[in-house]
């Protein structure tokens, strides 16, 4: 299954899945869309989905620290001004 399958499974948002796994709800949409491929963002998704899915109803990962920066879901790379 897809990780928008066992998200709708579970009976989750984007929002939901994304606050579980302590990311950006952007990225779990861009996971979904398969244009975000950051592994630990995955991974993160993943261990939510798993520990879920065998029956952790509180599962909450401690959120994700993002490096001052660092590019986000749909923000242009550090390469993006021409440089």
């Amino acid at each position: 299954m897809t990780i928008k399958q066992r998200r709708k499974a579970l009976g989750w948002s984007r929002q939901e899945l994304a606050q579980r796994a302590g990311i950006d709800r952007h990225v779990v949409q861009q996971l979904e869309l398969g244009t975000w491929s950051e592994g630990e963002a995955r991974m993160r998704v993943e261990v939510a989905l798993e520990r879920a899915e065998s029956g952790d109803s509180d599962v909450q990962l401690d959120q994700v620290e993002i490096p001052p920066g660092a590019p986000t879901p749909g923000s242009p790379g550090p390469d993006a001004a021409g440089g």
